[in-house]
């Protein structure tokens, strides 16, 4: 064999790979077609914003399920605007609103998809968008006063327990 079929060849996996991904990329955000686009920002006055990490959303119950819909897949950075109404997440590329009466839970965790921390060092937003999914943050910082904040907008949650049912 040559060099130069074996460079081809090699290219050509590659290539063939690259397309498998994006066909299973593609694939994933069709299956979760039931999940809604999140709305916008609005012009709300915050009560507290921080500085956090936005690790993953995912569907709820089950931290290995990505949703890559909407473009919520990838991590980064953002911004975190609590106000009386909702949450607001600047992320990235995405700016994007958690209205309070979507909100469904408010808790801590340890780990996600591909994210381990200390003992309740996330903090898990379960809400709907059209579906019912988890959205994952850590907090840079102490996360107490964020935790305390997005606590006060969900109806049922439990500030003493994390997502694992472990005390925090």
């Amino acid at each position: 064999m040559t060099k130069e079929l074996f460079a081809l060849l090699c290219a050509a996996f590659v290539a063939l790979l690259a397309l498998l991904v994006w066909l299973g990329l593609r694939s994933r955000r069709r299956r979760q077609g039931d999940i809604d686009a999140p709305q916008g920002w609005i012009d709300a006055v915050p009560s507290l914003v921080v500085d956090a990490l936005y690790v993953a959303t995912t569907r709820a119950g089950d931290p290995y399920d990505r949703v890559f819909a909407h473009g919520l897949g990838f991590r980064g950075r953002t911004r975190l605007a609590i106000d009386a109404h909702g949450v607001q997440l600047l992320a990235d590329r995405r700016e994007l609103r958690i209205p309070a009466t979507s909100i469904r839970s408010v808790e801590r965790a340890t780990w996600t998809i591909d994210r381990v921390v200390e003992p309740g060092g996330i903090i898990v937003i379960g809400h709907r968008l059209g579906a019912d999914v988890d959205t994952y943050l850590r907090v840079i910082g102490d996360d107490a006063p964020a935790f305390e904040a997005l606590s006060r907008l969900a109806p049922d949650t439990t500030a003493t327990t994390t997502v694992e049912g472990t005390p925090a």
